[in-house]
């Protein structure tokens, strides 16, 4: 498959999310998201919370991603402001202007489109900030060629 939207450049609003920050290995990387998805959910149900969006990681330096070393943010947005616990953080993600597409297939398939809209940041004069969000619409139970991933890159 491929991209399933154009990409679109969005002034995305002030967003509150809860985060695990986590750094690893790929060997690691799905059992790392997994469990903090897992984590973060069990504090929302604690809360009687639900979250206002699709679970997301963000990769905070993407482009300087190696095997042996992906930084990663992990969370949920949320509508209402909840107390930090253990290494759950409340962060509140500002205004700003970002690019986004929404993809569909297998992940290997992601390195096409970041190429895309890297080059759609060159061309359109922008400068990115090395970080990209990407949004999971279907979870692991999903066969891998029918998953659903909204990639968000934030311009500065």
């Amino acid at each position: 498959m491929a991209k399933i939207t154009e990409i679109m450049l969005l002034q995305q609003a002030e967003q509150t999310a809860l985060i695990i920050e986590k750094q690893g290995e790929m060997s690691t990387f799905g059992q790392m998201i997994g469990e903090s998805f897992s984590k973060i959910d069990a504090y929302l149900k604690d809360h009687n919370e639900l979250p206002s969006d699709v679970p997301f990681v963000e990769y905070p330096a993407y482009e300087q991603m190696t095997e042996h070393n992906i930084g990663m943010r992990i969370g949920f947005y949320i509508t209402n402001s909840l107390p930090a616990k253990g290494d759950i953080q409340n962060v509140i993600i500002p205004c700003r202007k970002v690019i986004a597409c929404l993809h569909k297939g297998i992940y290997d398939e992601l390195a096409k489109l970041y190429n895309e809209m890297n080059e759609y940041i060159r061309q359109k004069g922008y400068e990115s900030t090395g970080t990209s969000i990407e949004h999971y619409y279907t979870g692991p139970e999903v066969p891998e060629a029918e998953q659903v991933t909204r990639v968000v890159m934030p311009l500065k």
